[in-house]
């Protein structure tokens, strides 16, 4: 049974610099265009556990207005697993650990760029509100994407490292800058999805 919003988890390898970054920022906006629909959160690999989010993403946070203040960084568990609709995490290599604590979750987990390229190209092949026509309700949608977005990947085969966004722990901010830009990217496709169905 599905919960009242679309609950969706990205993850990366200690939840301080990416997946914090990436669930800020696109509960953000995600609240901007279906406020209430999405809850977006986020978990590590390898959680340095409790930790607030790095300094590297908040101050990009902050310069947007976006809070980051009662973050605390956790690691990913099979009970966290079981409250997800859909994963997205920011390399391939954490989708394999995704899928070790959950592996149901084959269809429903993609990285957040893969994400937002097969959103794309599905849309492409053919449009969205067609291919979703009479899922009124924002909980139905996100229901049968996987297996759209599934059907997809098969079609859409991508070189290694392409839905990668490399992590910026312990390095100058022009790499935190390149992450966030990449995150960005692909959270405004994934809006613009859902603002179709306006």
């Amino acid at each position: 049974m599905w919960a009242m919003s679309v609950r969706l988890l990205t993850v990366c390898t200690g939840n301080i610099c990416r997946s914090p970054y990436a669930q800020l920022a696109l509960q953000h906006a995600l609240d901007t265009v279906r406020p209430g629909g999405f809850e977006v959160t986020s978990a590590g690999t390898q959680a340095l556990i409790g930790n607030v989010v790095d300094g590297g993403s908040a101050g990009i946070l902050t310069s947007r207005g976006i809070a980051s203040d009662t973050f605390a960084a956790r690691q990913i568990s099979e009970q966290i697993m079981g409250d997800v609709d859909i994963a997205l995490p920011l390399e391939v290599s954490h989708r394999k650990i995704v899928l070790s604590y959950s592996p149901r979750h084959l269809k429903r987990a993609y990285t957040l760029k893969e994400f937002a390229r097969l959103l794309d190209a599905a849309g492409e092949r053919e449009p969205w509100t067609t291919r979703l026509a009479g899922l009124s309700t924002v909980e139905e949608r996100w229901a049968a994407l996987p297996a759209h977005l599934a059907r997809e990947r098969g079609l859409n085969r991508v070189p290694d490292g392409v839905d990668d966004i490399a992590d910026p722990y312990r390095q100058p901010q022009e790499v935190f800058d390149r992450m966030a830009a990449e995150v960005d990217a692909a959270i405004e496709r994934i809006v613009a999805f859902e603002r179709q169905f306006d």
